[in-house]
């Protein structure tokens, strides 16, 4: 989650959805403000780096800020290939955190025990479908206190330069920064294809129905 005061916006970043490129590109900016805290989670914490955006609305109400002024931007992405990028991030974290010797400070504590209790001896297959289970809809992120979309502009992952560019003209950024942001081979969508079935397919169709009728999407379509 992203907020500048001098540009009046506010990102809302949705989990594997490149969002860390559009956060790496604007912090050299040197216009971000607020930048989502990460776990853990305090009491005290009113913005989080994944916060969606009835907390972000909260927050900014706690801040005496008017959110109506703030343009509101998000990216969202294919869904199938979004769950398949946590099980490709996690297991390569896995074979890290099995084999590093470094400290590693209480984030990093923390998804160790999770990635070693979630990976433990299950198949890739039911590893996927924990992760599919565990991890909000798109929608969620997007939506105020009455399930409202309530977002200026939701660009996608596979359009993402150009959405990126017409975020930047819309909240006057003048020189828009380019993204670091680079797609992965088409190798992986083999191993997509190899351990979605038919009826996980079809769990990921009915739980993203939101995003998927808005954005066209389909389990072959914008592969990873």
């Amino acid at each position: 989650m992203l907020i500048s005061h001098k540009h009046k916006f506010v990102i809302i970043n949705i989990e594997k959805t490149g969002t860390k490129s559009l956060r790496k590109s604007l912090k050299k900016l040197g216009i971000i403000d607020v930048i989502g805290e990460p776990l853990p989670i305090s009491s005290q914490i009113k913005f989080r780096h994944h916060s969606n955006m009835n907390e972000v609305v909260e927050g900014f109400k706690e801040e005496g800020w008017n959110i109506n002024r703030y343009f509101k931007f998000s990216v969202v992405r294919n869904p199938w290939d979004r769950y398949f990028s946590f099980f490709t991030y996690y297991k390569t974290n896995l074979k890290y955190y099995q084999e590093t010797k470094e400290p590693l400070d209480d984030n990093q504590q923390r998804q160790k025990k999770y990635i070693l209790n979630l990976f433990g001896k299950k198949t890739d297959r039911k590893i996927l479908i924990a992760i599919i289970e565990k991890f909000s809809q798109q929608r969620e992120y997007l939506t105020n206190s009455n399930g409202d979309v309530v977002m200026d502009k939701i660009g996608q992952l596979e359009n993402i330069s150009n959405d990126f560019d017409e975020f930047c003209e819309s909240v006057g950024i003048i020189q828009t920064p380019k993204l670091p942001y680079e797609n992965k081979s088409d190798n992986q969508s083999l191993i997509k294809k190899e351990l979605y079935t038919e009826e996980l397919i079809d769990v990921v169709a009915e739980k993203e129905k939101w995003v998927i009728d808005k954005f066209g999407y389909d389990f072959n379509l914008h592969k990873t």
